[in-house]
Protein backbone atom coordinates (compact mmCIF):
# COMPACT_ATOMS: atom_id res chain seq x y z
CA UNK A 1 0.00 0.00 0.00
CA UNK A 2 2.54 1.98 0.98
CA UNK A 3 4.63 1.74 -2.50
CA UNK A 4 1.65 2.60 -4.10
CA UNK A 5 0.78 5.23 -2.98
CA UNK A 6 4.48 6.37 -3.13
CA UNK A 7 4.12 5.76 -7.50
CA UNK A 8 0.92 7.72 -7.25
CA UNK A 9 2.62 10.73 -5.21
CA UNK A 10 5.32 10.78 -7.51
CA UNK A 11 2.90 10.78 -10.85
CA UNK A 12 1.31 13.62 -9.47
CA UNK A 13 4.59 15.60 -9.13
CA UNK A 14 5.58 14.50 -12.76
CA UNK A 15 8.80 12.30 -11.18
CA UNK A 16 6.75 9.37 -12.24
CA UNK A 17 8.25 8.60 -15.52
CA UNK A 18 10.68 6.10 -13.52
CA UNK A 19 7.96 3.69 -14.39
CA UNK A 20 8.29 3.92 -18.11
CA UNK A 21 12.08 3.19 -17.30
CA UNK A 22 12.62 6.92 -18.58
CA UNK A 23 13.77 7.86 -14.33
CA UNK A 24 15.51 11.52 -14.86
CA UNK A 25 19.03 9.88 -13.99
CA UNK A 26 21.34 12.87 -14.18
CA UNK A 27 23.55 13.36 -17.51
CA UNK A 28 27.09 13.35 -17.17
CA UNK A 29 28.63 16.19 -18.59
CA UNK A 30 32.61 16.62 -20.19
CA UNK A 31 35.12 19.19 -21.26
CA UNK A 32 34.70 21.37 -18.81
CA UNK A 33 30.49 20.95 -18.79
CA UNK A 34 30.66 21.99 -22.18
CA UNK A 35 29.01 18.51 -23.30
CA UNK A 36 26.12 16.59 -22.13
CA UNK A 37 26.19 12.82 -22.59
CA UNK A 38 23.29 11.32 -24.95
CA UNK A 39 23.18 15.09 -26.68
CA UNK A 40 24.68 15.56 -30.39
CA UNK A 41 26.93 13.10 -31.82
CA UNK A 42 27.45 9.40 -32.06
CA UNK A 43 30.71 9.39 -29.09
CA UNK A 44 28.16 10.91 -26.40
CA UNK A 45 25.39 8.40 -27.08
CA UNK A 46 25.30 4.50 -26.39
CA UNK A 47 25.96 4.17 -30.78
CA UNK A 48 29.50 4.86 -29.63
CA UNK A 49 29.59 1.49 -28.15
CA UNK A 50 28.84 -0.73 -31.21
CA UNK A 51 27.85 -3.96 -30.29
CA UNK A 52 29.30 -3.85 -26.53
CA UNK A 53 26.52 -3.34 -24.18
CA UNK A 54 29.41 -3.33 -21.45
CA UNK A 55 31.16 -0.42 -22.73
CA UNK A 56 32.52 2.34 -21.08
CA UNK A 57 33.01 5.94 -21.48
CA UNK A 58 35.61 7.98 -19.54
CA UNK A 59 36.88 11.57 -19.08
CA UNK A 60 40.06 13.18 -17.73
CA UNK A 61 40.25 17.16 -17.56
CA UNK A 62 41.85 20.10 -16.25
CA UNK A 63 40.05 23.34 -16.53
CA UNK A 64 42.41 26.16 -16.95
CA UNK A 65 41.76 28.92 -14.40
CA UNK A 66 42.53 32.89 -14.19
CA UNK A 67 46.07 32.08 -12.71
CA UNK A 68 46.80 29.02 -15.03
CA UNK A 69 44.98 29.54 -18.73
CA UNK A 70 45.81 25.95 -19.52
CA UNK A 71 43.44 23.19 -19.59
CA UNK A 72 42.97 20.26 -21.07
CA UNK A 73 40.17 16.92 -21.47
CA UNK A 74 39.90 13.77 -23.07
CA UNK A 75 37.22 11.38 -23.48
CA UNK A 76 38.15 7.83 -23.91
CA UNK A 77 35.19 5.46 -25.16
CA UNK A 78 36.10 1.74 -24.86
CA UNK A 79 34.88 -1.56 -25.15
CA UNK A 80 35.58 -5.02 -25.60
CA UNK A 81 33.17 -7.68 -27.28
CA UNK A 82 32.56 -11.31 -29.01
CA UNK A 83 31.55 -10.05 -32.33
CA UNK A 84 28.00 -11.52 -33.15
CA UNK A 85 28.71 -11.60 -36.95
CA UNK A 86 32.07 -13.95 -36.67
CA UNK A 87 32.66 -14.69 -33.03
CA UNK A 88 35.84 -12.63 -33.50
CA UNK A 89 37.37 -10.39 -29.90
CA UNK A 90 36.23 -6.99 -31.13
CA UNK A 91 38.24 -3.48 -29.28
CA UNK A 92 37.48 -0.54 -29.63
CA UNK A 93 39.54 2.72 -28.47
CA UNK A 94 38.30 5.97 -29.39
CA UNK A 95 39.50 9.57 -27.96
CA UNK A 96 38.47 13.02 -28.61
CA UNK A 97 40.96 15.00 -26.97
CA UNK A 98 40.24 18.96 -26.41
CA UNK A 99 43.11 21.71 -25.54
CA UNK A 100 43.07 24.70 -23.55
CA UNK A 101 46.37 27.45 -23.92
CA UNK A 102 48.49 29.38 -25.99
CA UNK A 103 50.40 28.55 -28.69
CA UNK A 104 53.74 27.52 -28.81
CA UNK A 105 56.79 30.20 -28.27
CA UNK A 106 58.90 28.54 -30.61
CA UNK A 107 58.24 28.69 -34.17
CA UNK A 108 58.82 25.50 -35.24
CA UNK A 109 56.43 24.27 -32.47
CA UNK A 110 53.96 26.54 -33.31
CA UNK A 111 54.34 25.95 -36.75
CA UNK A 112 53.96 22.11 -36.08
CA UNK A 113 51.12 22.69 -34.05
CA UNK A 114 48.77 24.94 -35.82
CA UNK A 115 49.92 24.21 -39.71
CA UNK A 116 50.27 20.91 -39.97
CA UNK A 117 47.38 20.04 -37.57
CA UNK A 118 44.52 22.46 -39.13
CA UNK A 119 45.75 24.18 -42.56
CA UNK A 120 45.60 21.12 -44.30
CA UNK A 121 43.39 20.62 -47.60
CA UNK A 122 40.53 18.89 -45.38
CA UNK A 123 39.89 21.74 -43.29
CA UNK A 124 37.12 24.54 -43.64
CA UNK A 125 37.00 27.95 -42.14
CA UNK A 126 34.85 28.12 -39.16
CA UNK A 127 31.16 29.81 -40.14
CA UNK A 128 29.98 33.15 -38.97
CA UNK A 129 33.69 34.63 -39.04
CA UNK A 130 35.09 33.08 -36.30
CA UNK A 131 38.90 32.71 -36.62
CA UNK A 132 39.77 28.88 -37.11
CA UNK A 133 39.30 25.63 -38.97
CA UNK A 134 36.88 22.63 -38.81
CA UNK A 135 36.37 19.51 -40.39
CA UNK A 136 34.85 16.11 -39.27
CA UNK A 137 37.57 15.37 -36.97
CA UNK A 138 38.40 18.59 -35.22
CA UNK A 139 39.03 22.13 -35.48
CA UNK A 140 40.70 25.48 -34.25
CA UNK A 141 39.68 28.31 -32.90
CA UNK A 142 41.96 31.75 -31.93
CA UNK A 143 39.95 32.76 -28.62
CA UNK A 144 39.58 36.68 -28.75
CA UNK A 145 42.56 39.27 -28.04
CA UNK A 146 41.24 39.26 -24.08
CA UNK A 147 42.56 36.04 -23.72
CA UNK A 148 46.14 36.99 -25.42
CA UNK A 149 49.05 36.27 -22.88
CA UNK A 150 50.92 38.96 -21.06
CA UNK A 151 53.61 38.80 -24.00
CA UNK A 152 50.75 38.87 -27.10
CA UNK A 153 50.80 35.15 -27.67
CA UNK A 154 46.91 34.05 -28.79
CA UNK A 155 45.05 31.79 -26.73
CA UNK A 156 43.80 28.67 -28.55
CA UNK A 157 41.12 25.81 -28.51
CA UNK A 158 42.13 22.83 -30.34
CA UNK A 159 39.89 19.62 -30.82
CA UNK A 160 40.82 16.15 -32.24
CA UNK A 161 39.25 12.61 -32.58
CA UNK A 162 41.54 9.40 -32.96
CA UNK A 163 40.98 5.59 -32.33
CA UNK A 164 41.28 2.22 -33.39
CA UNK A 165 38.97 -0.76 -34.28
CA UNK A 166 40.67 -4.07 -33.71
CA UNK A 167 39.04 -7.57 -35.06
CA UNK A 168 40.56 -11.21 -34.71
CA UNK A 169 44.25 -11.28 -34.19
CA UNK A 170 45.68 -9.44 -37.23
CA UNK A 171 42.74 -6.39 -38.43
CA UNK A 172 43.17 -3.13 -36.77
CA UNK A 173 41.96 0.33 -38.75
CA UNK A 174 41.60 3.51 -37.72
CA UNK A 175 38.29 4.01 -36.57
CA UNK A 176 37.81 8.22 -34.85
CA UNK A 177 35.16 8.80 -32.56
CA UNK A 178 32.00 10.35 -34.91
CA UNK A 179 32.09 14.47 -34.41
CA UNK A 180 28.63 13.90 -35.99
CA UNK A 181 30.54 16.24 -39.38
CA UNK A 182 32.21 19.50 -39.86
CA UNK A 183 29.20 21.71 -38.49
CA UNK A 184 28.68 19.28 -35.75
CA UNK A 185 32.53 19.85 -35.10
CA UNK A 186 32.39 23.18 -35.07
CA UNK A 187 29.17 23.16 -32.31
CA UNK A 188 30.97 21.52 -29.89
CA UNK A 189 34.38 23.24 -30.26
CA UNK A 190 32.97 26.36 -30.01
CA UNK A 191 30.82 25.05 -26.46
CA UNK A 192 34.61 23.94 -25.29
CA UNK A 193 36.11 27.26 -26.16
CA UNK A 194 33.47 29.21 -24.49
CA UNK A 195 33.47 27.03 -21.16
CA UNK A 196 37.29 27.75 -21.44
CA UNK A 197 36.85 31.43 -21.61
CA UNK A 198 34.63 31.40 -18.27
CA UNK A 199 36.85 29.40 -16.42
CA UNK A 200 39.73 31.53 -17.30
CA UNK A 201 38.06 34.70 -16.82
CA UNK A 202 38.75 36.27 -20.26
CA UNK A 203 35.20 35.39 -22.18
CA UNK A 204 33.23 38.07 -24.53
CA UNK A 205 30.52 39.50 -23.03
CA UNK A 206 28.26 37.75 -25.84
CA UNK A 207 29.58 34.00 -25.61
CA UNK A 208 30.23 32.67 -29.33
CA UNK A 209 28.27 31.06 -31.31
CA UNK A 210 27.90 28.70 -34.30
CA UNK A 211 24.66 30.02 -36.62
CA UNK A 212 25.39 28.89 -39.80
CA UNK A 213 26.06 26.24 -41.92
CA UNK A 214 30.13 25.19 -42.97
CA UNK A 215 30.22 26.54 -46.07
CA UNK A 216 33.19 26.27 -48.30
CA UNK A 217 33.91 22.43 -48.09
CA UNK A 218 37.20 21.19 -49.96
CA UNK A 219 37.28 18.82 -52.91
CA UNK A 220 37.32 15.37 -52.80
CA UNK A 221 41.49 14.28 -53.34
CA UNK A 222 42.72 13.83 -56.15
CA UNK A 223 45.38 10.89 -57.91
CA UNK A 224 48.02 12.71 -60.36
CA UNK A 225 49.92 9.31 -61.99
CA UNK A 226 51.51 11.31 -64.39
CA UNK A 227 54.50 14.56 -63.83
CA UNK A 228 52.20 16.73 -61.62
CA UNK A 229 51.67 19.77 -62.95
CA UNK A 230 49.35 22.85 -61.77
CA UNK A 231 49.04 20.81 -58.57
CA UNK A 232 45.66 21.67 -56.53
CA UNK A 233 44.54 23.86 -59.51
CA UNK A 234 47.91 26.31 -58.74
CA UNK A 235 49.07 27.13 -62.50
CA UNK A 236 52.91 26.34 -62.37
CA UNK A 237 52.66 24.65 -59.26
CA UNK A 238 54.69 21.53 -60.64
CA UNK A 239 55.85 18.66 -58.38
CA UNK A 240 57.90 16.63 -60.98
CA UNK A 241 56.86 13.33 -59.42
CA UNK A 242 54.03 11.00 -60.26
CA UNK A 243 51.66 9.07 -57.80
CA UNK A 244 50.45 11.55 -55.45
CA UNK A 245 47.07 12.54 -54.44
CA UNK A 246 46.34 16.58 -53.87
CA UNK A 247 43.61 18.15 -52.42
CA UNK A 248 42.10 21.54 -52.58
CA UNK A 249 40.71 22.96 -49.58
CA UNK A 250 38.98 26.46 -48.44
CA UNK A 251 39.59 29.13 -51.09
CA UNK A 252 38.61 32.32 -50.07
CA UNK A 253 40.13 35.86 -49.45
CA UNK A 254 40.73 34.91 -45.77
CA UNK A 255 42.29 31.23 -45.98
CA UNK A 256 43.43 29.36 -48.84
CA UNK A 257 45.04 25.33 -48.23
CA UNK A 258 46.25 22.84 -50.41
CA UNK A 259 47.75 19.36 -49.18
CA UNK A 260 49.69 16.78 -51.03
CA UNK A 261 50.62 12.88 -49.99
CA UNK A 262 52.94 10.44 -51.50
CA UNK A 263 52.69 6.90 -50.58
CA UNK A 264 50.30 7.90 -47.79
CA UNK A 265 52.53 10.88 -46.21
CA UNK A 266 52.76 14.34 -46.41
CA UNK A 267 54.49 15.65 -49.26
CA UNK A 268 53.78 19.22 -49.44
CA UNK A 269 51.26 21.24 -47.56
CA UNK A 270 50.72 25.09 -48.24
CA UNK A 271 48.65 27.31 -46.67
CA UNK A 272 47.32 31.49 -47.20
CA UNK A 273 45.70 32.87 -44.07
CA UNK A 274 44.51 36.63 -43.97
CA UNK A 275 41.77 36.42 -41.52
CA UNK A 276 43.50 38.78 -38.45
CA UNK A 277 42.85 36.83 -35.72
CA UNK A 278 44.18 33.58 -37.26
CA UNK A 279 46.86 35.71 -38.70
CA UNK A 280 47.94 36.81 -35.00
CA UNK A 281 48.47 33.12 -34.48
CA UNK A 282 51.97 33.72 -36.36
CA UNK A 283 52.79 36.92 -34.95
CA UNK A 284 56.81 36.80 -33.84
CA UNK A 285 57.89 34.20 -35.84
CA UNK A 286 58.70 35.38 -39.36
CA UNK A 287 61.55 36.83 -38.91
CA UNK A 288 62.69 40.47 -39.89
CA UNK A 289 64.36 39.65 -43.23
CA UNK A 290 63.15 38.93 -46.80
CA UNK A 291 63.17 34.63 -46.93
CA UNK A 292 65.43 35.59 -50.40
CA UNK A 293 66.74 38.33 -52.28
CA UNK A 294 63.94 39.71 -54.53
CA UNK A 295 60.48 38.39 -52.11
CA UNK A 296 58.47 40.65 -50.68
CA UNK A 297 57.45 40.85 -46.86
CA UNK A 298 59.72 39.47 -44.10
CA UNK A 299 59.98 35.49 -43.81
CA UNK A 300 62.21 32.19 -43.25
CA UNK A 301 62.76 28.55 -44.49
CA UNK A 302 63.56 26.19 -41.97
CA UNK A 303 63.73 22.37 -42.02
CA UNK A 304 60.36 21.40 -42.15
CA UNK A 305 57.93 24.99 -42.43
CA UNK A 306 59.03 28.00 -44.67
CA UNK A 307 56.74 31.42 -43.78
CA UNK A 308 56.46 34.66 -45.04
CA UNK A 309 54.37 37.33 -44.02
CA UNK A 310 53.23 40.47 -46.65
CA UNK A 311 51.03 42.59 -46.83
CA UNK A 312 48.62 41.87 -49.65
CA UNK A 313 45.48 44.24 -50.51
CA UNK A 314 46.21 46.14 -47.51
CA UNK A 315 46.59 43.65 -44.89
CA UNK A 316 48.68 41.40 -43.44
CA UNK A 317 49.24 38.14 -45.38
CA UNK A 318 50.77 34.68 -44.01
CA UNK A 319 52.36 32.56 -46.74
CA UNK A 320 53.21 28.78 -45.03
CA UNK A 321 54.33 25.62 -46.25
CA UNK A 322 54.99 22.05 -44.62
CA UNK A 323 56.69 18.93 -45.65
CA UNK A 324 58.60 20.18 -48.91
CA UNK A 325 61.68 22.40 -48.38
CA UNK A 326 61.48 23.69 -51.88
CA UNK A 327 60.96 27.33 -51.59
CA UNK A 328 59.95 27.19 -55.68
CA UNK A 329 56.62 25.63 -54.41
CA UNK A 330 55.93 28.23 -52.18
CA UNK A 331 56.87 30.87 -54.57
CA UNK A 332 54.24 29.54 -57.15
CA UNK A 333 51.60 29.38 -54.51
CA UNK A 334 52.47 32.56 -52.77
CA UNK A 335 52.46 34.46 -56.39
CA UNK A 336 48.69 32.65 -56.88
CA UNK A 337 47.07 33.48 -53.99
CA UNK A 338 48.69 37.13 -54.27
CA UNK A 339 47.50 37.33 -57.82
CA UNK A 340 43.69 35.67 -56.91
CA UNK A 341 43.33 38.39 -54.12
CA UNK A 342 44.66 41.48 -56.31
CA UNK A 343 48.21 42.27 -54.60
CA UNK A 344 51.86 42.09 -56.02
CA UNK A 345 53.46 39.04 -56.05
CA UNK A 346 55.43 37.87 -53.17
CA UNK A 347 57.87 36.22 -55.17
CA UNK A 348 60.33 37.56 -58.06
CA UNK A 349 59.53 36.39 -61.53
CA UNK A 350 61.21 33.14 -62.22
CA UNK A 351 61.17 31.79 -58.16
CA UNK A 352 59.55 29.56 -59.42
CA UNK A 353 60.88 27.94 -62.52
Amino acid sequence: MLISALVLALAGTGLGTWAADTWPWPKERYCWGAWEEDSGPGFLGDEAFGEDDDGARTSEETAPTRQRPTGSCELTIAGDYKSRHDGDEVSIRQQVSVTYGPVPKAAEDRLAMVQDGFLGGDMVPLPDGLPGTVNGGGGLLVLPKSCDTPDGRPTVVTMDASGTYASGPSYSQNDPADLGGAQQAAVLLVAAANRGMAAAGCEPDEPLRVSSPVYDLPGNPEDIYGASEDVCGIRGLSLGTEDITDQTGAVTRDLQTCSVRGDGVPYLQLAMVAQPRLVAVFDGIAGERPVARGWRGTGSLGEDHAIVRADCAGRPTTFLMGASTDPDHLAAFANAAAARLGCAPIAPEGAAR
